[in-house]
């Protein structure tokens, strides 16, 4: 079910109520955030719900016998053997069609037909994010970044907790699994905000996502008919359908988690007001850069083997960052071209800075939001070709423009750049409100009659799932 959906907005507040209901017994309350969880996944496709089992199982067994194996090497064993098993599943899910489609693309240049690699095998949602939480609990576990935990149910909760189940934030089991170990306490403040980060996250999600959407396809489905000014607001609006489609996700998530005493990770750091591309991608998607870093990036020697292996080691990394993202070429070289954009700044040592962007950072802004916005039309075309094609239309003539009926989304854009702007210093939009309390619920219920008035927009599903 989506966030966004009205079964959501039925199925959180009974979950939210017995949730607590049930508080007194840690071990009851974790076994119904299990079922919740299955059964939040289920409402999308029963049919995978064995694949979480089975790697919450597996990885379960995986870091016991680590914690119990007799010297290094069954260690290593014990932790390979789950990675691989981990890995071998998302990639028959995740890759198995682009590997069939690029077999039979080689042989048909050799001549020859291979009708049986057209089966077609489809992706489980949320797969990636669930078996990326499981590598790093064994990779942890066998660091001793933390010990193997003999509560089964307390770590399936860890593997499926429902809001962030099927799209992030990617948690480190050092993070969230001792939150489900320990007795947790109804917190006011904190349901509070995490109401008010719920709030924020669907207003980005309807006003700005799903309203650039209405816009954007139209013009990216047909870039021949449209004028070519009307292709460069396409390529802006869809840098922030996908920033307010995926931050709004993950503002609901963390802000959902909060409500039932569960911290999650900030997944977002504004970073549409990133002064470079490596800041963007310290911004963005924050817990999966963090996640290549740790287990990737940093294991490769990082930064600390010389300018040409730090280069090497960015580069796999968006290679990597890429096929995560989807399997098809254009995900490697939309990969490929950050490594390149950031490769510079490596070579000439240039760091982030490390202060809050001011007004005199605007153009540094305004270039990195261009360049992102240029690399993100990748995402959005199905393929090379089509990315190609859909960049030929570009110029700054005027001409024919996309005039769907509905309300044009700089209407709600503007406005959430100037609250972001004015409250980036905070973890999202919305965490300090006024004082006054008129003017607070003002704000509150101003923003949920713009909800309520958004929906007239067909409701997309969120971009991410698709990872």
């Amino acid at each position: 079910m989506l966030f966004s959906s009205i079964e959501f907005a039925i199925f959180l507040p009974i979950v939210f109520y017995l949730y607590w209901a049930l508080s007194r017994n840690l071990k009851v309350q974790n076994i119904f955030v299990v079922a919740t969880s299955y059964f939040f996944y289920a409402w999308w496709d029963w049919r995978f719900l064995g694949l979480i089992i089975f790697t919450t199982i597996s990885t379960y067994l995986s870091g016991i016998l680590i914690s119990k194996a007799s010297n290094k090497t069954q260690e290593k064993l014990w932790m390979w053997l789950n990675i691989g098993i981990n890995i071998s599943i998302l990639g028959f899910f995740k890759y198995f069609n682009f590997f069939c489609d690029n077999i039979v693309l080689l042989a048909s240049w050799l001549g020859l037909t291979l009708d049986w690699f057209t089966l077609k095998v489809l992706l489980p949602i949320g797969i990636s994010f669930y078996t990326f939480q499981a590598i790093s609990y064994t990779v942890d576990v066998y660091k001793r970044k933390i010990e193997a935990t003999h509560n089964v149910v307390a770590f399936a909760a860890y593997i499926a907790f429902f809001p962030q189940l099927v799209a992030g934030p990617i948690e480190k089991a050092t993070k969230l699994l001792p939150q489900f170990l320990q007795a947790r306490q109804f917190n006011y403040k904190e349901a509070v905000i995490g109401m008010r980060q719920i709030l924020w996250g669907l207003s980005k999600k309807i006003l700005i996502a799903d309203c650039c959407a209405h816009y954007a396809d139209k013009i990216f489905g047909d870039p021949s008919y449209y004028a070519g000014s009307s292709i460069i607001i396409a390529i802006i609006l869809f840098l922030f359908q996908i920033y307010a489609d995926y931050s709004g996700y993950s503002d609901i998530a963390i802000g959902t988690g909060r409500l039932f005493g569960i911290k999650l990770s900030t997944n977002f750091s504004y970073p549409l007001f990133s002064r470079s591309i490596s800041e963007f991608w310290r911004r963005w998607n924050i817990t999966l850069m963090q996640w290549f870093r740790d287990y990737i990036y940093i294991p490769l020697g990082g930064s600390h083997k010389g300018i040409i292996i730090t280069c090497a080691n960015t580069i796999i990394v968006f290679f990597i960052s890429g096929l995560w993202h989807g399997a098809a070429w254009k995900f490697i070289v939309w990969g490929l071209l950050n490594a390149l954009l950031i490769l510079p700044t490596i070579i000439m040592k240039r760091k982030d800075p490390k202060t809050i962007a001011t007004l005199k950072d605007l153009p540094a802004i305004i270039i990195t939001f261009t360049f992102a916005a240029i690399l993100f039309v990748i995402f959005r075309c199905d393929n090379l070709p089509e990315v190609v094609n859909f960049f030929s239309h570009v110029s700054f003539d005027p001409g024919q423009w996309a005039a769907p009926t509905g309300k044009t989304p700089f209407l709600y854009i503007i406005p959430m750049i100037i609250i972001e702007w004015i409250s980036r210093r905070n973890e999202f939009a919305l965490a300090v409100m006024p004082q006054n309390r008129i003017l607070r619920y003002g704000i509150y219920w101003l923003l949920l009659i713009l909800i309520i008035y958004g929906t007239s927009f067909e409701s997309q599903p969120y971009l991410y799932f698709q990872f």
